[in-house]
């Protein structure tokens, strides 16, 4: 690709969004072609008029020679006439003056007026075209000196000089201007009859657009100069005097404007007729026009992104960081081995505290009713197993419950990781030493090195296996803030790719941050879906750590009847790819989560497990346990259990995998609508937070129909059936709309 059309929209780095720089020189070549053609109107336009005076000075000069000779002989008659009349009679003079009112008298002076109106037409039409290149001319050399300056601001951010940048966007600013001022200089009488015309209109608004994307690229570097006075150290944000809040105020007022700035050069590229443009260019205009509309996009999702981030770090927070190990999966991450509890205070971590699960739930006295899978490995309900809720809104909901009956504090915020963003971050850093353990910790070892010495608890001299977790936080902390200026795209790039596999889900308790958080699907929430909806979840219920060793295919086959309904058969295929050994045995409790009220016609492939609980008079009993069995049924032939959880119905049983084994379970089930003769079909599948990558494969089969849109680019298409595949690494929407045939 060129590299002049090459735009980045960095949805979370603010430095780039307002800028697009290759989009204001595109704009100026544009708005150069526009001058051509307003001079082109002007020059053609005055050749017209002379063309036409030629024409009639030349008819009248014939009309007045032969008017000219009869206003001769008419004028000496008149004379010889007037000079014997005023012989005869000197009292007449009077009526002889009223013979200049006569018809043939009149239409001569109207001839002679004629061709002076005609000569000055000609001097005012030469005037026209001077003005013409006049104003072709300031036009193209302000709008070119403003690109110049545009590029020379770009050169100056590569640079990380950011006052010449600053200034440079300044002075492109000014020569922009210019060019509108020296439009509207050229006479207001002038100017009103150029208002008429299209081309100068729309070389108006791309000059006041220019300016404006000049004007946003200097918020851009007020911007810059202002956070850099926010940093971050192993004790979270730090401010300049320690004015977070003011300085977050300034931060807003920039981006608010330069988004105000942004959206008013778009919507004045808007308004520019492409069809006044030359041919050549309309396509490149196109591709302008939808590059700022993008660009006024970006800078509205980095103002979203902004006031999450201010409402998510100012104020007084209580944070409770759940470190869940996605080797042991559970259904809204992974296992709750490790948590973090922080105090903070706009942004800076006042108090910090890394401590083992076991510890609080050592404390808890009440027997609390677990849901029944959970029997497998415990006949009570813990903290660490409070994860149960593949919604981690719910889950998080339970977590606060638990840890604030062991003892906690209620937490605002609650965030829970697995080590995949530790993974990222350290290829950034480079290793980190924690001589007290004697190891090395880098991007390659840290999954091994960490459970290897969280599960030999007794290698260890101070027998405290979940402290290397909070000794290492601080640490990484620290390298993560010292990492030099170029790296920090890769830093924020992590964070966004790990909210948007959901390595990372947040749940907030004040419901307006929660909604925020919803909007960008970074609180791991099961979406609302009104056609068809798929989620494959898994829990690992039996203590081993063998989930990244596993491998799972998932194909869906959707087949849509004569009469619209629609049957889904889904195929799980499951590896464990670990030898065949005691520990590396996989038992898992897989819920498969579709449309509420979806039919279950058949399943085969699962493992039957029993499970009873003990007397039920000596548990307390929880309120989403109770609903959550209350609603679910099971199937006495093979085990799997029917229910519905967070508005969905699931279907749920075991599947137990030894080392080196693989399976399939099959899952055939009705949806609870059909389709009318023209009608929309959507399938939203749902990647389970803290899962790995894996393939899904999707067919469907519509014989009966025939497809007259899609938001997708299928594998393969023919007349009765599509398959596309992907690599389900987050949440994917497929829409169709079907008619029939």
């Amino acid at each position: 690709m060129n590299k002049s059309k090459k735009i980045k929209l960095y949805t979370y780095h603010g430095r780039h969004i307002p800028i697009k720089l290759e989009t204001g020189q595109r704009r100026l070549k544009i708005l150069a072609k526009i001058a051509d053609r307003l001079f082109d109107f002007f020059y053609s336009t005055g050749l017209m008029v002379l063309n036409f005076i030629q024409a009639a000075v030349g008819f009248l000069i014939l009309a007045c020679f032969h008017t000219g000779s009869l206003i001769v002989n008419s004028a000496s008659k008149t004379f010889s006439k007037a000079k014997n009349d005023f012989v005869k009679t000197k009292g007449l003079w009077p009526k002889r003056f009223s013979l200049l009112w006569q018809a043939q008298y009149a239409k001569t002076l109207l001839l002679f007026l004629g061709i002076i109106g005609a000569a000055w037409a000609g001097v005012g039409s030469l005037h026209l075209i001077a003005k013409g290149i006049e104003i072709k001319n300031k036009i193209v050399n302000s709008a070119f000196l403003g690109n110049s300056y545009l590029s020379q601001a770009k050169d100056a951010l590569a640079a990380q000089d950011f006052g010449q940048a600053q200034n440079r966007f300044g002075m492109a600013y000014q020569a922009f201007s210019r060019g509108q001022a020296q439009i509207k200089e050229s006479g207001e009488a002038l100017n009103q009859l150029l208002n008429l015309v299209p081309q100068k209109r729309d070389a108006d608004r791309l000059l006041e657009a220019a300016s404006l994307v000049a004007q946003a690229g200097q918020d851009s570097i007020t911007f810059q100069q202002q956070a850099k006075n926010i940093k971050l150290s192993a004790a979270g944000i730090n401010a300049v005097q320690g004015q977070t809040t003011e300085i977050f105020a300034r931060l807003e007022d920039v981006l608010n404007q330069s988004l105000q700035k942004i959206s008013r050069a778009a919507e004045l590229v808007g308004q520019v007729g492409q069809n006044n443009l030359p041919k050549s260019n309309r396509e490149a205009f196109v591709d302008l026009k939808s590059k700022l509309f993008a660009a006024q996009l970006a800078l509205s999702n980095f103002k979203d992104v902004f006031d999450l981030s201010k409402n998510f770090l100012l104020g007084n927070k209580t944070v409770l960081i759940l470190f869940e190990n996605n080797n042991e999966l559970r259904a809204s991450g992974g296992f709750i081995g490790t948590f973090g509890a922080l105090k903070m205070r706009d942004g800076n971590i006042n108090k910090i505290q890394v401590s083992s699960v076991y510890d609080l739930d050592g404390q808890i006295r009440e027997k609390i009713k677990p849901p029944m899978p959970i029997l497998s490995i415990n006949d009570r309900w813990f903290l660490r197993d409070a994860n149960w809720f593949a919604d981690f809104p719910s889950s998080a909901k339970k977590v606060s419950n638990f840890y604030e009956l062991e003892g906690g504090e209620t937490p605002d915020l609650i965030i829970a990781v697995t080590p995949n963003i530790i993974v990222d971050w350290l290829k950034i850093t480079g290793p980190v030493s924690l001589p007290k353990y004697g190891v090395v910790l880098n991007a390659d070892n840290f999954i091994e090195q960490t459970q290897a010495i969280t599960t030999l608890s007794n290698d260890l001299p101070t027998n405290e296996p979940k402290q290397i977790l909070a000794d290492l936080f601080p640490l990484l902390l620290q390298k993560i803030s010292a990492v030099e200026a170029s790296q920090w795209p890769q830093v924020i790039q992590s964070l966004q790719d790990n909210l948007s596999q959901k390595q990372i889900v947040v749940y907030a308790k004040d419901p307006n941050l929660q909604k925020q958080l919803a909007a960008f699907h970074w609180d791991g929430g099961i979406q609302d879906a009104d056609r068809d909806y798929l989620s494959v979840v898994s829990s690992n219920l039996g203590g081993t750590k063998t989930d990244l060793a596993m491998d799972q295919q998932v194909n869906l086959t959707t087949t849509i009847g004569e009469d619209g309904s629609v049957t889904n058969e889904l195929l799980i295929t499951r590896t464990n790819k670990m030898p065949d050994l005691p520990q590396t045995k996989n038992s898992d409790f897989l819920r498969v989560y579709v449309p509420l009220d979806s039919k279950l016609v058949n399943n085969i492939g699962f493992d039957y497990k029993k499970l009873n609980y003990p007397d039920s008079q000596k548990y307390k009993i929880d309120g989403d346990v109770y609903e959550w069995q209350k609603n679910s049924v099971t199937d006495n032939l093979t085990g799997t259990i029917i229910g519905r959880e967070s508005g969905k119905t699931f279907f749920g049983n075991w599947l137990e995998l030894k080392g080196g084994e693989s399976r399939t379970v099959k899952l055939v089930y009705r949806l609870p609508f059909r389709l009318a003769d023209v009608d929309r079909y959507s399938l939203l599948v749902q990647k389970q937070i803290g899962a790995q990558n894996n393939n899904f494969n999707w067919a469907v089969n519509f014989s009966e129909r025939k497809i007259e849109w899609k938001n997708f680019d299928a594998n393969s298409l023919d007349t009765s059936s599509l398959a596309s595949g992907i690599i389900l690494n987050k949440d994917y929407f497929f829409g169709l709309v079907f008619g029939k045939r």
